[in-house]
């Protein structure tokens, strides 16, 4: 597994950030007040993640800012439930970008519940749309990132892939204390709003799904008894649920088709 130490945090720790993985993700969509109840009980078998105690306090901000093409092909593919499919997007831990911030831009691979993310580290200055093509270029002379750079920029020329919409939530994250690469992450108070352009964030972004939370378990090999009566005990239920595409439906109400209300 490849690593970064580029995420400053405000303690001035440099965690590592992955930069490689490939890994099962399975998702439950529940209310905030069910959310609560569960964490508690994780933590008899998880730790709270390094990244969050980094913060000082119990999440960390988590913003993404996704690419698509003129259609909306990558929200389509997921719609009809093509089972192989790419999203490409930035993503970043911060709220304050400066030019030398760094900004990870990510292609993420999914086939069913299997993910295999890749990606790479840019400071925020070369992801503006006038110059994030030329530094691709200067990437692909380098072994090291030739070949992603060279994937990413055939996949988003080839797609016509240009930055469509911004999703920015609170992340709480627990790893097991016995595996790991056994992760789950709690995701609040999800926002949204249309971007097309990385040089400001919108200024009034809308609340997706308020009062709701979105569970993500993520593991390599197999899942753990201990977790499975958690799921039995607090009634889970797995869900195919998309932030991307549930954020679109939010930002572009012709999309909505209100499966995701709990209210």
């Amino acid at each position: 597994m490849i690593f970064s130490k580029a995420n400053s945090l405000n303690n001035g720790q440099l965690p590592l950030i992955p930069l490689h993985f490939q890994r099962f993700e399975f998702k439950y969509y529940l209310p905030e007040t069910k959310a609560d109840k569960i964490i508690p009980a994780l933590l008899n078998y998880m730790d709270w993640d390094p990244h969050t105690l980094g913060y000082g306090q119990d999440y960390y901000q988590v913003n993404s800012l996704y690419y698509d093409s003129p259609d909306y092909g990558c929200f389509w593919d997921k719609e009809s439930g093509i089972s192989d499919r790419k999203k490409l997007r930035f993503r970043y831990y911060s709220n304050d970008l400066a030019p030398d911030s760094p900004v990870f831009l990510e292609i993420k691979r999914k086939n069913d519940a299997l993910v295999i993310k890749d990606r790479l580290q840019l400071k925020f200055a070369d992801c503006l749309n006038s110059r994030l093509d030329n530094y691709l270029t200067a990437l692909n002379s380098s072994v090291e990132t030739a070949g992603l750079a060279s994937e990413i920029s055939w996949f988003k020329k080839r797609n016509c892939l240009k930055p469509k919409l911004f999703v920015s939530y609170q992340r709480k994250a627990l790893i097991s204390k016995r595996d790991k690469k056994f992760r789950v992450t709690f995701d609040y108070n999800i926002t949204t709003g249309l971007l097309e352009n990385f040089n400001q964030v919108p200024r009034q972004l809308k609340k997706v799904f308020p009062r709701t939370v979105v569970l993500e378990l993520k593991f390599n090999n197999i899942m753990p008894g201990w977790f499975h009566k958690i799921i039995q005990k607090y009634q889970l239920q797995r869900l195919a649920y998309s932030k991307y595409c549930n954020c679109l439906r939010i930002a572009k109400p012709e999309f909505d088709d209100n499966n995701y209300n709990l209210n």
